[in-house]
């Protein structure tokens, strides 16, 4: 018997995104007429059915919906590749959709996710409202929550221990005789973000004689398209640190890129890593230990965290209904030459 088809294949025979082709068949706003009807016709011709019109005792679903803010987001894109890996060693294909951090978005899609015939979902939530998601499990889909947790939700949950990964690189600086610290972080709420907040003012608190100050650098996930974390806003911001008479002799930041616009600041200032300032970014990019001065960066454990949550997303499909699983990873401090050399 043929396999059945999938929203994935319906947007791609159409060439249409998978989310214009969920409002089609929903009857969402946004969508022409004739892209309603062409959607509709095609569906026909592969026998593409919802959830709502799929006979569960004919056959089971092999498909697994994947939600995350933006394939252009570092730690997203590893996430993907893990997730992508491990459902197809294990016979299932994946629907992949992205919310550019947009509740509506979310919203649209954790419907389609309702609808669609799909054997569970693992996803990224934008952290606005659990409510979403809730409707989710409630139509029983196997859900597992992954890097931002929603506490009011009832799922598993597997994550990156941001709050340990940020303690451990202030602590590293503070240890390498930094006394005057900057925390450079994107200005978006979010739990990971806020998570690091609290390692950094951890570590500061077990040193009285040290001071720290956070700055925020604006956030662009919202604009569609672009990449999430871009080098030149957190040169303008730390450059405006230094013109203000900020003298800091450690810096630690969200994400590698920012840490590369820290530097280049410094540069443009006359100074340098490690000798004035000691840098560390965060999610080891490839190219941390290429750059000159090489980069110290927490690594993220993107990998591991993709393989644990299909781990347990198969489990549940497969009839689990055990205790709730709640998983934080610890991420590893890399330790190179702009902090240490």
């Amino acid at each position: 018997m043929a396999s059945r088809s999938t929203l994935a294949e319906l947007a791609d025979n159409l060439g249409l995104s998978v989310n214009t082709v969920s409002r089609a068949l929903t009857g969402k706003d946004g969508v022409s007429g004739r892209t309603r009807d062409l959607v509709r016709e095609e569906a026909a011709r592969i026998g593409y059915v919802t959830r709502r019109s799929f006979d569960p005792t004919a056959r089971t679903s092999r498909v697994i919906a994947l939600t995350i803010p933006s394939p252009t987001h570092t730690f997203s894109a590893e996430l993907l590749a893990a997730i992508e890996t491990g459902t197809r060693a294990a016979g299932y294909s994946l629907d992949l959709f992205t919310t550019e951090e947009s509740e509506q978005e979310e919203d649209d899609i954790a419907r389609t996710i309702v609808d669609a015939d799909v054997a569970g979902a693992i996803v990224i939530p934008v952290q606005g409202a659990d409510a979403p998601w809730t409707r989710v499990r409630a139509a029983g889909v196997p859900l597992v929550v992954v890097s931002r947790a929603l506490d009011d939700l009832e799922s598993d949950f597997v994550g990156v221990d941001s709050e340990a990964g940020e303690y451990a690189a202030v602590r590293h600086l503070l240890n390498q005789g930094c006394r005057s610290l900057v925390f450079l972080e994107e200005d978006l709420q979010i739990s990971t973000i806020e998570e690091r907040r609290r390692g950094f003012d951890a570590a500061l608190a077990e040193h009285p004689g040290a001071s720290g100050q956070r700055v925020l650098v604006p956030t662009r996930r919202f604009e569609s398209g672009r990449t999430n974390w871009r080098a030149q806003e957190a040169y303008r911001a730390f450059l405006d640190v230094l013109d203000r008479g900020v003298e800091p002799d450690g810096v630690t930041t969200g994400d590698d890129d920012f840490a590369l616009g820290v530097m280049r600041a410094l540069a443009d200032r006359g100074l340098s890593a490690p000798r004035d300032v000691r840098v560390v970014g965060n999610g080891d990019h490839s190219y941390a230990e290429w750059i000159r001065p090489s980069l110290t960066s927490v690594r993220l454990p993107a990998q591991l965290v993709g393989e644990l949550a299909v781990a347990l997303l198969l489990q549940r499909i497969g009839g689990d209904t055990g205790a709730q699983v709640t998983r934080r990873i610890k991420p590893e401090l890399i330790v190179r030459e702009s902090s240490a050399g």
